[in-house]
């Protein structure tokens, strides 16, 4: 209704229309749609990106109706500087700040082995980041890399550039060329919780005894990433 399509065969035919389909399940508030109408409302064109791949949905006006079909966009590269402040938790604040949850999540990756974005965030903490994006239209499509960051916790200014060596392999250092690529991480999972910490005394969840926990247990979603501190091969499964 607001792009001023008034023609009930072509809402009809995004309904109907096999090709189509990817309309209903992919649309969501904050999409960008863009159509080319005529004086009368009637649909000449519509172009509706499609998630996560370098494609759109165009659907165009012909002389025997309408067809649909999938085509390539031409994508620009481009840099987004965004920045918050930490009011309760890392995600809030930057979907406050309008930063996409795979930026934010890169972000804790970055500095995970400096901050625990668990327990030592602080209100009034701040962060800023420049991205990665690839554009279509104006519109940012996909975001890509973090290609610098910096994150103020506690008063302590953390920094991060993005750094290519010369064996070709990428990551991020410090303003003084040290890697903050860590021997340690604070937290082996991604925005896991605490389920059971290291005592000398517990009760067993199973076995309902008394006994050592000579570890630490997290919670996480089925699927969520375990980071490692070094590249690696998986022997078994």
């Amino acid at each position: 209704s607001r792009l001023g399509v008034t023609e009930p065969s072509a809402l009809e035919f995004v309904r109907q229309n096999p090709s189509a389909q990817s309309i209903a399940r992919q649309l969501r508030p904050g999409k960008v749609v863009a159509a080319n109408t005529g004086m009368n409302g009637e649909l000449i064109s519509l172009h509706f990106p499609l998630n996560n791949q370098d494609t759109a949905l165009v659907i165009e006006r012909r002389r025997t109706g309408f067809v649909a079909a999938e085509r390539r966009m031409q994508l620009e590269a481009g840099t987004e500087v965004r920045s918050g402040e930490i009011r309760s938790s890392l995600f809030a604040a930057t979907d406050d700040a309008g930063i996409p949850d795979a930026i934010a999540t890169q972000l804790a990756e970055v500095f995970g082995a400096e901050i625990d974005f668990y327990r030592s965030l602080r209100k009034g903490d701040r962060f800023s980041v420049v991205y990665e994006t690839l554009m279509h239209r104006g519109q940012i499509v996909r975001t890509g890399r973090i290609l610098c960051a910096e994150f103020t916790n506690a008063q302590r200014v953390l920094s991060a550039y993005l750094f290519k060596t010369r064996d070709g392999k990428e990551g991020y250092y410090t303003a003084d060329g040290k890697s903050l690529r860590k021997a340690f991480l604070r937290t082996p999972l991604e925005f896991s919780r605490v389920t059971s910490g290291f005592s000398n005394a517990r009760l067993h969840p199973v076995l309902q005894t008394t006994r050592a926990h000579k570890g630490i247990d997290y919670g996480a979603p089925t699927g969520t990433r375990v980071r490692s501190v070094a590249d690696g091969t998986v022997a078994s499964i």
